[in-house]
């Protein structure tokens, strides 16, 4: 991965009665803040555009910001004392990622972050907004609450990993990503390249192509690229 200087976009899709104001005015970490308040911050935020495989920044990097997606995939990952890369989360549109940092005064970023696609970023310093939160008790309290969903999320997934077989769980990653439902057939359209994913369920993409390959002689689904057909979702579905 090669850091690039990111694009820097002007202000206007900060400006009030935009969208993009509207989307990260809406997001839980701002929407407890008075008007004037949130008007202040997002003066000091920076809208950046990064292209496919640029980096944001890399593990171990001084934490002087957290970033809200407007639009695009951010990858999250660490690399393994043998080399390998492990994605630790995939971040979409409409989400915040590294807030935490925001209580961690000169903490570094634990993971590295690269757009998977063209990707659109809100920089928010973490100086100014850590400022704010000490006069705000409704802002720390919904940002607490955040930390405590993703505490849960890691749990299940903990679970998930711990109980659940390589092929249990593609078979639950690919129900919950099924976009056209039709009794009991289903399509799915693979947004995040097949490393990743493989990365994501804790096995590799040679395991993921053999379980694929192997559903298909089973009958269970036919694999086009990107898009999977599910023939039998019955058949998909995991057991307990």
């Amino acid at each position: 991965m090669i850091r690039v200087n990111p694009k820097v976009l002007d202000f206007p899709s900060m400006e009030k009665d935009t969208a993009q104001y509207e989307a990260i005015r809406r997001h839980y970490l701002f929407s407890g803040l008075d008007e004037d308040v949130f008007d202040a911050l997002a003066a000091d935020i920076t809208v950046e555009a990064y292209d496919k495989g640029e980096v944001l920044f890399h593990r171990g990097d001084p934490a002087q910001a957290f970033f809200f997606i407007e639009t695009g995939h951010v990858e999250l990952s660490l690399i393994s004392p043998d080399g390998q890369k492990k994605t630790v989360e995939v971040i979409d549109h409409d989400r915040t990622f590294a807030e935490a940092l925001v209580f961690i005064r000169s903490g570094k970023f634990p993971v590295s972050a690269e757009a998977l696609t063209a990707t659109v970023v809100y920089r928010i310093p973490n100086d100014p907004y850590r400022t704010l939160l000490h006069n705000n008790n409704d802002a720390c309290m919904r940002l607490l609450s955040d930390v405590c969903r993703h505490l849960h999320q890691r749990v299940q997934e903990i679970e998930q990993l711990t109980i659940q077989n390589a092929r249990s769980r593609l078979s639950s990653y690919l129900i919950d990503h099924a976009t056209e439902v039709d009794d009991d057939e289903a399509t799915i359209r693979l947004d995040l390249p097949k490393h990743v994913i493989a990365s994501r369920l804790s096995i590799t993409p040679e395991t993921l192509s053999r379980l694929l390959r192997v559903m298909s002689e089973e009958g269970i689904l036919t694999v086009d690229d990107r898009l999977i057909f599910v023939h039998s979702l019955a058949r998909l579905r995991p057991y307990d």
